[in-house]
């Protein structure tokens, strides 16, 4: 044990200090899908909104991490609708093959012939979800964006404190979900 108080004087190395919770476990909870996310590309955004933020201590270091994973979690649900939309795609053409065959049967005459043209109205109609699956990623990706605003709201608030500037003591966030 040391008897001069230990840990660094300036800024710039009590900032450093402040990150050794993020290099020593901190990956351990991180918010990765093992199946489909890399733990690198997790570690390499943590770093850089920690970059961004430059956050002092501990307070400040952990705001700045749950920002991280917000925003991580934001990246994901735009793959989500992206993926949703691609599986539908895909099986556009069983579906419009089918389709076509039934209504051959219905009718008694022979399927329809599918031109390009049809093709690509059928496409841009399904390049977005169905009701449901958009309702949903609304629904949560507001729930996201309402919890980023709050923390990067808090963290800015806590810097400017600690920075002797002035911080409002409320903020007024007049986002809401779809509709309200």
């Amino acid at each position: 044990m040391r008897g001069d108080g230990g840990g660094p004087k300036t800024a710039k190395g009590k900032r450093t200090v402040s990150r050794n919770a993020l290099k020593h476990g901190l990956s351990s909870e991180a918010p990765v899908v093992r199946q489909v996310e890399r733990i690198e590309d997790w570690e390499r955004h943590l770093e850089a909104v920690i970059a961004s933020s430059e956050p002092d201590g501990y307070l400040e270091t952990e705001l700045t991490v749950r920002i991280a994973g917000i925003l991580w979690r934001l990246r994901r649900v735009a793959l989500y609708e992206a993926n949703k939309i691609s599986v539908v795609l895909d099986q556009m053409p069983e579906y419009l093959a089918a389709s076509a065959r039934y209504g051959a049967k219905v009718t008694g005459r022979p399927a329809e012939e599918m031109t390009l043209e049809k093709v690509e109205m059928q496409t841009g109609i399904r390049m977005i979800p169905d009701d449901e699956t958009l309702k949903g990623i609304t629904r949560y990706e507001s729930h996201l964006h309402r919890q980023l605003l709050q923390t990067l709201h808090e963290l800015e608030a806590m810097q400017a404190r600690r920075l002797g500037e002035h911080s409002p003591l409320a903020r007024l966030d007049i986002t809401g979900p779809p509709g309200s």
